[in-house]
């Protein structure tokens, strides 16, 4: 299954589960003229989890993941560096980024990525983000992408063990490449939570 899923566009068969079954498609492209963004989007991590970025487009209600780039334990005096190599334009557009880690931002605001800021957070924030990603049509990536395929395959609610349920909790692993693709939709979560609910985003 992972094998399928990884390389051939597949899914898990615990698919019922997954957070974006459904919607995703491995494939090559190339953006086209029209397309809105790129959009740029990091999570940070360190010892256990990778630090990870995503590049990605909207066109016709289809979400394009374009590049990604990730490491565990990168240190912060070659993140900007990286992340430069790995994904281009990434300095030269807006980055949004996790912001529990103001320290970072700043400091790679000053050294190599000078349009990074951090994304706010708001209560349902991740179920917010959730939702916008489902509602597109469909989430194809590039098949260079592999970490951003993988976790797209693994990205999942949890099961109640006792009865099967899936619940309305999602897992904590393999959503790092997933929290950078929100964080760089974020603006359109936020205006699509604003539509929904009339509420003042940014101030809850």
């Amino acid at each position: 299954d992972q094998y399928d899923h990884i390389w051939e566009g597949g899914y898990q068969q615990n698919s019922n589960a997954l957070v974006l079954s459904g919607k995703v498609r491995v494939a090559a492209f190339e953006p086209q003229p029209g397309w809105e963004g790129p959009y740029y989007g990091a999570d940070w991590g360190f010892a256990q989890d990778p630090t990870a970025a995503v590049k990605c487009w909207v066109h016709e209600n289809t979400l394009y993941v374009e590049y990604d780039a990730g490491q565990v334990g990168l240190e912060l005096d070659h993140t900007a560096d990286f992340l430069k190599n790995h994904i281009p334009g990434i300095d030269q557009h807006t980055l949004r980024s996790d912001s529990a880690r103001p320290e970072t931002i700043s400091y790679l605001r000053r050294f190599g990525l000078p349009r990074i800021e951090a994304v706010k957070k708001w209560a349902g924030s991740v179920e917010d983000g959730i939702s916008h990603l489902r509602s597109y049509r469909e989430i194809v990536i590039h098949p260079r992408c592999r970490p951003t395929i993988q976790e797209a395959g693994l990205y999942s609610y949890k099961v109640d063990k006792a009865s099967g349920d899936i619940l309305p909790v999602i897992v904590d692993a393999n959503n790092h490449y997933m929290d950078a693709l929100r964080y760089a939709l974020n603006p359109m979560i936020q205006q699509r939570n604003h539509s929904v609910t009339g509420a003042n985003v940014d101030g809850l």
